[in-house]
């Protein structure tokens, strides 16, 4: 399938045919010129021959002055005896006299032929057309040979024949009509040489081209297909791979090229890599080491909130928006420590058999005093038999509460709708909202690493952006997906969709991807 798909197979396929269209062409026109040549050729030498040969038996009977009908019936017989040699040749064709307007079926007591060939080797036709002038008529037919006397009935074999005709006045005896038959087996076997000689031209011609064609796509196609081959190395993350440079033509420069291409890409790569590495040492080691302080803030700031209610009403608020504020940034350096994890590869799944309409409804009951707050409710929908599969259930509920706080955030105090509906091959949760939605373009950013729908609009649930980029990863590590859809001002739908079996794809949507 790879050698189909290659530019040298197309290379040569397209040469094959055009080339083979082509030749055929070429061919076809010159074997049928040389064939009408060879024919015509043999058509005026036979007329010309024919017409000596008419005068000549004319002037035989004219000079001999016979009246007698037995000497004109011996005339005849020498004619046609001088004759009598022919085997069918240009020179000597088979000759047969008759007398014009004569019965087709048999031999008048006049009418003669060389090798007893069959009166009917001329059709009734030709004879008719032979009769309405003086000219010479000419026509291809065959001339038919019985092939023994012995037998009841004679079996005759068949050969085809040029066939010329023209009348002939006898004094005394009236008209008749002579016919010679030129065997056209030389000229037949000399253009079926010439065809059988012109198709081996053309395969071969073909095949040498196909050669060159072959030879010379070689010198482009190899190099192409080794920068292909590199390529796929390169993006593969095999960076030690160079393409060979020979020459100095085009396709060395596109050697140099290439390579240099693949250094420049290889040291930017290395350097984004290092940096990467550095980036996420960075942020872990700056999230743990602010633990021990954040800890022990926290544990200072509920000493502080437990007692807020003996201070004065300014003092008691402070205590109050410092332990929110903590709160705020322990959730924010436990996100930080999971996106280190996820850029680092190390998160595992600890997978369970779990019913996933149960971890949606204890999702739901956290985070329904949340939602009241804010002047929500939730509207859930689920199967009436459990919906059992093999998930993280840690991290289900994390992706379960992400989408929910999110639709709690912007769902601007409008009930929130909540579904869990069960394919053949996957399980979805779709999650609601009629709060502000999403703008156009928005369904994919809003996965985006700190990204917020409308960062401006005051929310009594600050969040720090990477809420759902986690939950997105988290629905990956399942083998499946968050989906978001939505219009501006109408409210959003989070879909998220797993398969039931973690090892099968992802091809099943449950949910409509329009609101």
């Amino acid at each position: 399938m790879r050698f189909i798909n290659s530019l040298a197979f197309r290379v040569l396929g397209t040469t094959l045919l055009l080339s083979t269209i082509l030749v055929s062409i070429l061919t076809s026109v010159l074997n049928q010129r040389l064939s009408d040549g060879i024919r015509e050729s043999k058509i005026e030498s036979a007329l010309n021959e024919s017409q000596s040969k008419i005068f000549q038996t004319e002037n035989r009977f004219t000079l001999a002055e016979v009246t007698a009908v037995s000497d004109f019936r011996d005339a005849i017989d020498r004619t046609i005896t001088e004759f009598a040699d022919t085997k069918g040749n240009e020179r000597n064709p088979e000759v047969m006299i008759l007398q014009a307007k004569s019965p087709q079926s048999r031999f008048l007591i006049y009418e003669r032929s060389t090798n007893q060939i069959s009166k009917g080797s001329i059709s009734e036709e030709f004879r008719t057309r032979v009769l309405a002038t003086r000219e010479l008529q000419f026509t291809y037919g065959e001339i038919l040979y019985p092939s023994t006397f012995l037998t009841p009935v004679p079996i005759e074999r068949a050969e085809s024949a040029l066939i010329i005709g023209g009348q002939m006045n006898l004094k005394n005896f009236g008209q008749f009509e002579m016919y010679f038959l030129y065997s056209t087996a030389p000229e037949d076997a000399t253009i079926s040489l010439i065809s059988r000689t012109l198709l081996v031209g053309a395969i071969a011609l073909v095949l040498v081209l196909l050669l060159i064609v072959w030879a010379i796509s070689r010198q482009v196609v190899t190099p192409i297909s080794r920068a292909a081959e590199i390529a796929e190395k390169l993006s593969a993350g095999d960076f030690a791979e160079r393409m060979q440079v020979e020459g100095a033509d085009e396709i060395a420069r596109l050697g140099l090229s290439f390579n240099e291409m693949a250094g420049a890409l290889q040291n930017q790569i290395s350097r984004l890599e290092n940096l990467s590495r550095v980036q996420q040492r960075f942020v872990s080691d700056v999230s743990h080491e602010l633990r021990t302080p954040l800890t022990t803030l926290k544990m200072a700031s509920d000493l502080i909130y437990r007692q807020r209610h003996e201070f004065d009403p300014t003092i008691s608020r402070s205590a109050e928006l410092l332990s929110a504020q903590l709160e705020r940034f322990e959730n924010l350096l436990t996100e930080l420590l999971e996106v280190s994890r996820f850029d680092a590869g190390v998160v595992n799944l600890e997978p369970e058999i779990t019913d996933i309409s149960a971890l949606v409804e204890r999702s739901l009951e956290a985070l329904t005093p949340i939602a009241e707050e804010n002047g929500s409710t939730f509207r859930y929908t689920h199967p009436a038999t459990p919906v059992m599969t093999v998930v993280d259930p840690r991290r289900m509920d994390r992706i379960l509460r992400n989408l929910l706080s999110n639709a709690i955030s912007y769902g601007e105090g409008k009930p929130i709708d909540v579904e869990v509906r069960v394919g053949e091959k996957s399980i979805a949760v779709a999650v609601r909202d009629y709060g502000i939605g999403l703008r156009k373009g928005e369904e994919t950013r809003v996965f985006d690493r700190f990204w917020r729908a409308d960062p401006s609009r005051e929310r009594t649930r600050g969040g720090t952006g990477l809420g759902l980029s986690i939950a997105q990863e988290d629905a990956q590590l399942h083998g499946g997906v968050i989906e978001a859809t939505g219009q501006y001002g109408r409210g959003s739908l989070f879909v998220l969709t797993i398969p039931r079996d973690r090892s099968d794809e992802l091809t099943e949507k449950l949910f409509p991807r329009t609101i």
